[in-house]
């Protein structure tokens, strides 16, 4: 298969959901399945080092975790490259950025798209306005409108499972 990982986060960043991928590449690669990166740039990354199945879109800090990245442009630049590469599925890493591009994408293609649900985000909500913005119910009605239409949604542990069927998603979790 030919599956397109959309991620708002990898290499050379450090976090447990790069680790993630870059662990989920290796072993779908392993399994002979092509995987493709869609990502962020990154100031770490030498734009003149080809990076082997690696498409970065341009992008800024994000607001209050500037070590993040959003990609600012790119929607139809990944449709293109995405329909050339004749992707069989996506899978998106992020709510953010690249996970709405990679929703878009699959729509568009007419593809499956799954989801994994990395961030337990209300354990997050004190880093946004010190908690006075952002509640739970905020987490919650995001989650539930970017998990909805997902073919199937990844949950890496039973507390995110959980949390995800207390949002009341429909979607199939595993």
């Amino acid at each position: 298969m030919n599956i397109g990982i959309f991620t708002d986060t990898y290499y050379p960043q450090v976090s447990g959901v790069a680790t993630s991928i870059k662990t989920l590449r290796e072993q779908l690669e392993k399994q002979g399945h092509t995987a493709y990166i869609f990502t962020t740039t990154d100031p770490n990354v030498d734009k003149s080092i080809y990076e082997r199945n690696i498409f970065r879109f341009s992008s800024i800090p994000f607001i209050s975790f500037t070590d993040r990245r959003i990609a600012v442009r790119g929607l139809f630049h990944a449709y293109q490259v995405a329909k050339e590469l004749n992707l069989d599925i996506i899978h998106t890493q992020t709510e953010f950025s690249m996970g709405l591009i990679g929703k878009f994408v699959a729509k568009n293609l007419k593809i499956p798209c799954i989801h994994t649900y990395h961030t337990m985000y209300e354990d997050y909500l004190h880093y946004v306005a010190k908690g006075r913005l952002l509640k739970p119910y905020h987490v919650k009605q995001m989650s539930k409108s970017f998990c909805y239409h997902m073919s199937g949604i990844v949950a890496p542990s039973l507390r995110v499972k959980e949390t995800l069927e207390r949002y009341g998603i429909d979607e199939p979790i595993e």
